[in-house]
């Protein structure tokens, strides 16, 4: 039986000197890292706020998977908001006993792709799928991908790109940090092989392309999708046009890509996450091992 989450997202707390933020991505739950990062409380009880940055599910946001995030999300205890990845929403569903269940990729048609982002609403209280939020350290953005009926999975609406559009514009002096399901692509697509042709990012075109290539303080674009090993270069924080800086954060699963010719990815001994760390001058972008229950990395940008 479908049950909504008992905790529903919150508005992102307005700390004025440090804001730590742990983003989690790509766990399709009800895979088995879920209760490696549930039982990491050092970490967890230490973080101001989560960002469930899409693919929560495992596959297709069935029922028993919403269950398994819900799960999730009751050992949390952290406030937190959510966004749409493309597992939410794009695929048609195959029955867990068919044969098929996670086998199969196809797009599922629109009335199917309409009811799976009204069934993701309903599961968190959300009215919006996106939400944006002033704050002492920044202005905070939470984008979804919501291309329903495009053939690319990474695409955001025409509703939602106008809004993106005013966010960035309206930032004014502040850094902004925009969390994504997907990577950005603005001058070049990204180095490695992504399944097929596909550049697997949000393409900016126009009017939203130009605002983010005007800002004259730092954009920061965090993303998953592409599940990156913590040892993939790409997961050294880039800047991919302008003062726009690309972050991707490995995959909370522990299935990823660590070289660039990697077609698919492979299990590895995770999850990792990537923990931001911001304060008035700048933000610490924090590799940490669940398993090992400790800090690996860290990559700071000033401003």
């Amino acid at each position: 039986m479908f049950q909504p989450v008992s905790s529903t997202p919150s508005p992102l707390p307005q700390n004025a000197d440090r804001l730590r933020i742990l983003p989690l991505t790509d766990l399709h739950l009800p895979k088995p890292a879920g209760a490696v990062i549930s039982a990491n409380r050092k970490l967890l009880d230490g973080m101001d706020y989560v960002v469930l940055m899409g693919d929560m599910v495992s596959a297709y946001a069935t029922d028993r998977e919403y269950e398994a995030v819900r799960e999730f999300i009751a050992k949390l205890g952290r406030p937190y908001t959510a966004v749409v990845g493309n597992h939410e929403f794009h695929f048609e569903e195959f029955d867990e006993d068919s044969g098929l269940y996670a086998q199969i990729w196809n797009s599922a048609d629109i009335a199917e792709q309409r009811a799976n982002i009204e069934k993701f609403k309903r599961f968190y209280g959300l009215e919006k799928l996106w939400r944006a939020f002033n704050s002492p350290l920044g202005r905070f953005v939470f984008c979804s991908l919501d291309g329903i009926g495009e053939t690319k999975q990474e695409t955001l609406s025409d509703e939602q790109s106008r809004w993106l559009l005013d966010q960035i514009c309206t930032a004014d002096d502040k850094p902004l940090f925009i969390f994504c399901h997907a990577p950005l692509m603005l001058n070049h697509r990204l180095d490695m092989t992504y399944y097929d042709d596909r550049t697997g990012c949000v393409e900016p075109q126009g009017d939203l392309k130009e605002a983010l290539f005007r800002r004259k303080m730092p954009t920061f674009w965090m993303s998953g999708h592409v599940h990156l090993h913590p040892h993939h270069y790409l997961t050294k924080p880039y800047k991919a046009g302008g003062r726009v800086w690309q972050i991707h954060c490995p995959d909370s699963w522990g299935y990823g890509r660590w070289r660039r010719e990697q077609w698919v990815p492979e299990p590895y001994d995770g999850p990792f996450s990537r923990v931001l760390e911001i304060g008035k001058g700048g933000v610490n972008f924090i590799t940490h091992s669940h398993r090992e229950q400790r800090d690996v990395r860290e990559f700071r940008v000033d401003y």
